[in-house]
């Protein structure tokens, strides 16, 4: 069955917090130290990789629903829950052998929606995202590496500013080799996320929104802040 929208209030409302692994598989817990450099230069779920790098443990953080609307079961995982029992809602939801899988839940009296552990945006949103912060974080790694280098070299011996020669091919060789290698790890990690990005597209397409693709709940979400709002981490803002 596809994704259906539940419409009603909460009754029996369950909300508990628990570790678990929405992202990586064994094979990718030996490779997570490159990753946590790509996922800040993407800009991508830094938070859950900087804990799994600090922590030795990719396991995130995240709130398991259970309750029901109109007596039908609802389970599932969101970053977060703002709701209470009683709270008028949708759901976005698909059934399973015995209970609808939570998706997605939303609060139409205020704009609020909750989602499953890394879904935000939609596919046009991911890859805008990820390649902007991957120039602007690699073009900084490599400004400010330079920097120390040369610092360090004049250090050393200050005559090696004057090799002016050594110096262009020095300047020119260091980002051709980290910027192609960054927008590498950029689409390897970006990759990873697709099947979030994909089950975001499912569930705004299920909402009703237009152009699912290009929605980024999390730039929407800040321009609220902005505005003087503040929002729990994981819950966003979605009117359109």
């Amino acid at each position: 069955m596809g994704l259906e929208v539940l419409r009603g209030r909460i009754s029996h409302y369950r909300a508990e917090r628990h570790f678990a692994d929405f992202v990586f598989n064994d094979q990718d817990r030996k490779g997570m130290g490159v990753l946590a450099v790509a996922a800040g230069l993407a800009g991508l779920s830094g938070q859950a990789v900087g804990m799994a790098s600090a922590a030795g443990s990719t396991k995130e953080e995240a709130d398991y629903l259970q309750f029901e609307i109109d007596g039908k079961p609802v389970k599932g995982w969101v970053w977060r829950s703002p709701f209470q029992e009683g709270d008028r809602v949708e759901v976005v939801a698909e059934w399973q052998t015995d209970h609808y899988e939570l998706y997605a839940i939303t609060r139409p009296a205020d704009n609020t929606i909750a989602l499953y552990p890394h879904c935000s945006r939609g596919s046009k949103s991911h890859w805008r995202n990820a390649w902007w912060w991957w120039l602007k974080g690699t073009s900084a790694f490599v400004v400010m590496g330079l920097l120390v280098l040369e610092a360090s070299m004049f250090l050393m011996d200050a005559t090696i500013l004057f090799d002016k020669e050594a110096a262009t091919y020095f300047l020119l060789g260091v980002p051709s080799i980290f910027f192609p290698f960054f927008a590498l790890m950029t689409w390897s990690l970006g990759r990873k996320w697709m099947p979030f990005v994909r089950l975001s597209e499912r569930v705004f397409t299920a909402l009703g929104w237009d152009n699912p693709a290009e929605v980024d709940l999390v730039k929407r979400s800040k321009a609220q802040r902005r505005g003087g709002e503040a929002l729990e981490y994981g819950v966003f803002y979605f009117r359109y």
